[in-house]
C-alpha cells in the first residue's frame, strides 16, 4: 500500500513538474529543453608572465542552479544561484589564491502575447578573495531581456546588463538570437557580446559544437600588494573552444572541450573609471599593479542536467 501510494505521489509530482515546464517551454518557444543545473571545470596548466620567467597554472570551477516557479502561462518566477571560483597566481610574487563570486538570481519571465516576452533579473553578488567579507565585497547587478518570436524555429533578443563593478558603473547592451533547424540537428544560440554557441547533432545522443564566452568580473582583494587602500582585480576573459557533448540516462549530459583563451587579463588596480562597457572604459587613468600572463590552451569538462521537454511522455 505504501509503495503504491509513494509511486502515485511521485507520478503526480512528475506530471505537475512537466506541466509547469511545458509552460516555460511555451515562453521559450523553439528551445525545447531547460538546463536546471550545470557544473563546469576549466584548466590552463601553464601560463607565462609577460615580463618574468615565472609561470602559473589557472583553474576555474563554476556552478549554476536554476529554479523556475510557474504561477501562470504568462508569469514565471526565476530563482537560482551561480558560483564562480578562479584559482591562480595573479602576480609573480604572489602565491596561488582563489577568487570567488556567488550570485543570487531573482527575477521573472513575463509573456505579453504570442510574439513578445520579457525577462527581468536582479543579481546581487559577493565577489571577493573571501579572506574577509565587508562592504567592498558586495555588488548589485541586473538585466533586462526582450524576446520576439519570429517563427517556430527562430527568435531574437535584445536588452542590457548592468552591474556596480569595483572599477565603477558597468553597462552592456545585449543582442542575440536563437535558431533551431527544422531537422533539430543544427542549433545556434547567440547572445552578443557574452556568448555564442553553435552545435550539430550527429546522433540522438552526440553533438559537436563551437563555443565562445566573454566575461568581465571584478573581485575585491583583502590581501595587500602594496600600500593601496582599495585593491581589486578585474578579470577579462575570452574563450573559444570546440566540444563534444554526449547525453546519457536521466537527461544528464557530459561535455568535453578544448580551445584557447584570447586576449584575457587578470589585472589589479586601486583606481576607478567613470563608466565602462564591454569594449570601452571612459575616464580610464588607472595604473596596473601587476604583470599580465599570456594566453594559453584550455581544457574544459562540463556536466549538466537538461530536461528535454519534447521527450516527456509520462
Amino acid at each position: 500500500v505504501f509503495k503504491n501510494g509513494s509511486n502515485k505521489i511521485s507520478n503526480n509530482l512528475k506530471q505537475t513538474l512537466f506541466i509547469a515546464l511545458l509552460i516555460i517551454a511555451h515562453l521559450s518557444y523553439a528551445q525545447n529543453y531547460l538546463d536546471l543545473a550545470k557544473f563546469e571545470y576549466t584548466t590552463t596548466p601553464i601560463n607565462s608572465f609577460e615580463t618574468e620567467e615565472a609561470t602559473t597554472s589557472l583553474t576555474e570551477l563554476n556552478g549554476n542552479l536554476t529554479i523556475p516557479i510557474v504561477f501562470s502561462e504568462k508569469f514565471t518566477l526565476l530563482t537560482g544561484v551561480t558560483y564562480e571560483q578562479t584559482t591562480a597566481s595573479f602576480a609573480p610574487e604572489r602565491d596561488h589564491e582563489s577568487l570567488v563570486g556567488i550570485t543570487l538570481k531573482l527575477g521573472m519571465n513575463v509573456s505579453h502575447n504570442s510574439k513578445w516576452s520579457s525577462t527581468y533579473m536582479l543579481l546581487p553578488k559577493i565577489s571577493s578573495d573571501m579572506k574577509k567579507v565587508g562592504s567592498k565585497d558586495y555588488q548589485i547587478g541586473g538585466a533586462v531581456l526582450m524576446k520576439y518570436t519570429k517563427s517556430e524555429h527562430f527568435n531574437y533578443k535584445f536588452g542590457a546588463y548592468g552591474n556596480t563593478e569595483l572599477f565603477g558603473p558597468f553597462l552592456v547592451p545585449i543582442f542575440g538570437f536563437y535558431y533551431l533547424s527544422p531537422s533539430n540537428k543544427f542549433e545556434a544560440n547567440v547572445l552578443l557580446p557574452l556568448s555564442v554557441d553553435m552545435n550539430y547533432a550527429v546522433s540522438t545522443s552526440t553533438r559537436f559544437g563551437l563555443n565562445f564566452k566573454g566575461q568581465i568580473r571584478t573581485y575585491n582583494l583583502n590581501t595587500p600588494i602594496g600600500n593601496e587602500s582599495s585593491r581589486y582585480l578585474t578579470r577579462s576573459t575570452n574563450e573559444l573552444y570546440s566540444y563534444i557533448q554526449y547525453s546519457i540516462k536521466n537527461d544528464i549530459n557530459l561535455q568535453f572541450g578544448f580551445g584557447r583563451s584570447i586576449g584575457r587579463s587578470y589585472r589589479m588596480y586601486d583606481e576607478k573609471v567613470s563608466l565602462a562597457t564591454s569594449l570601452i572604459y571612459f575616464g580610464d587613468n588607472r595604473n596596473q599593479l601587476n604583470t599580465d600572463f599570456s594566453d594559453s590552451w584550455l581544457f574544459k569538462a562540463t556536466v549538466f542536467y537538461r530536461l528535454n521537454l519534447h521527450n516527456q511522455n509520462d
